[in-house]
């Protein structure tokens, strides 16, 4: 407890250090967009290593084994991608929000289309985020996850990221990145680095008593396994499915290409993808091998955490490494939130307000924090309904807005071309969605694939030269 208090005091102190250095929008937005490749890859990297990266990983690779990896490989492919096609041109657009990008290469109806998608979506990723940090908090302070602690994690969320905007943001995710790597690399260490005597004794305190001490000193990573690629369980058609909705997200998602944003140029937004993209990589051989360790020799039981990660933290590792892991864990996940709101602040304001004065983005920040905590707050089920928004984005917004970057100084825009396209795709994506959320219907997974691909069809048909 004292440690998350000495976190916490020290992210206090760098919002309101930053507090008196926002001077204009651009501060307050975009970190005024002259950050080093150093600072925009480890904000890069804060940013994509949140709920989804770091529990999400662990509780797959419970499930479906060493497979689990292709959830940020495939965000590396997007990355590859990005740097190939996207980094150059979106910074050289000079532009503050993704939105803003659709003005710019098709025309003010997409930017308030792709603009609505993402302000209405990205509440309820807002809410998901503050319920990941929420049971996290709730397990340090021993009760579940309930109201005092959404209501902890929404006020320190909404305070740092309302006073120093995205210059405390990119400040507090390079803190945030350095803690998460000393976390997961310690703990991965500590578990892998030969099973001596204090592994088992770790082990059997976390009641596991079955994996003894000449067991797992003679078995290590063996005990787990097929450590292939694909199995029964994620298969080809998965990987196909994964590598376009997933993968897409990060080739051209909101919270990635805010990143690019605030470099101070487009090498160094360059630079931070390419090796943000090896980064991830690395992560998820990590983070996977921490949740198949914790599956293999402390598997859940009544009274223990669910998640792998959080029963590594609470009864396997020494006190000093389930400390640095959990304010790593902490770090991933509030990360992760931060970004989320500064960036459906900023479109919120500029985008569909058309207004540029911090005063707004600041209310914004309150307001749209407050409308997640109270959907946090009132269960998983309503957090789904909100973000079947989100199923649109990859379909819908991806493939079409992609084209209309890269062909910008070449071609012209056939602007209903290029929004019948949008709302096809995207209603590939949403109405699955909306059937599996609200009528318990199982639509079959490759229709959002189908929505790429019109969407994309649309959007090449779109083009006329100059």
């Amino acid at each position: 407890m004292k440690l998350l208090l000495i976190y916490f005091f020290v992210l206090g102190f760098i919002c309101i250090r930053d507090l008196f250095k926002v001077k204009n929008f651009d501060d307050y937005v975009v970190a005024g967009r002259k950050q080093s490749s150093p600072f925009v890859f480890m904000s890069l990297m804060a940013t994509v290593l949140g709920a989804s990266a770091t529990v999400g990983i662990a509780a797959r690779a419970e499930s479906i084994g060493f497979a689990a990896f292709w959830w940020l490989a495939v965000g590396a492919i997007g990355f590859w991608f990005q740097a190939a096609f996207l980094s150059k041109p979106v910074h050289d657009l000079d532009v503050r929000t993704l939105p803003e990008i659709a003005e710019k290469t098709v025309g003010k109806t997409g930017r308030k289309l792709v603009a609505l998608i993402i302000a209405v979506s990205w509440i309820g990723i807002i809410a998901a985020q503050f319920a990941a940090v929420a049971g996290f908090i709730g397990l340090v302070l021993g009760h579940e996850a309930g109201t005092q602690s959404v209501l902890i994690t929404a006020v320190i969320v909404i305070v740092y990221t309302l006073l120093g905007g995205q210059l405390s943001v990119v400040r507090t995710d390079a803190l945030q990145f350095g803690i998460l790597t000393l976390g997961f690399f310690a703990a991965a260490i500590y578990l892998f680095g030969g099973f001596s005597g204090a592994e088992n004794a770790a082990l059997q305190a976390a009641g596991n008593l079955a994996a003894s001490s000449s067991t797992v000193n003679s078995a290590g990573l063996a005990t787990f396994g097929s450590f292939n690629l694909l199995n029964e369980k994620f298969g080809t058609s998965d990987l196909a499915i994964m590598l376009f909705t997933i993968g897409g997200a990060y080739f051209l998602g909101p919270d990635v290409i805010s990143r690019n944003l605030v470099a101070k140029d487009a090498t160094s937004a360059r630079k931070a993808v390419v090796a943000g993209s090896f980064a991830i990589l690395a992560f998820s051989v990590i983070i996977v091998l921490l949740g198949m360790w914790a599956a293999t020799y402390t598997p859940a039981t009544a009274g223990s955490a669910t998640n792998p990660l959080f029963r590594l933290a609470s009864g396997v590792l020494p006190l000093p490494l389930a400390a640095l892991l959990s304010v790593g864990l902490l770090s991933a996940l509030l990360s992760s939130a931060d970004t989320c709101l500064i960036n459906s602040a900023a479109i919120f304001g500029s985008d569909i307000l058309n207004t540029r004065r911090i005063s707004v983005v600041r209310i914004s920040v309150v307001v749209i924090g407050i409308i997640a905590t109270y959907l946090a707050l009132q269960g998983k089920d309503i957090i789904g309904l909100l973000t079947m928004a989100y199923s649109v984005y990859t379909p819908g917004i991806v493939a079409p807005l992609a084209v209309a970057i890269i062909a910008h100084k070449r071609f012209k825009v056939k602007k209903t071309l290029w929004y019948a396209g949008v709302i096809i795709g995207g209603l590939f994506g949403l109405i699955p969605a909306i059937l599996a959320s609200t009528a318990k219907i199982q639509s079959p997974a490759y229709l959002p694939l189908v929505g790429i691909a019109i969407s994309l069809a649309f959007a090449l048909a779109s083009l006329r030269k100059k």
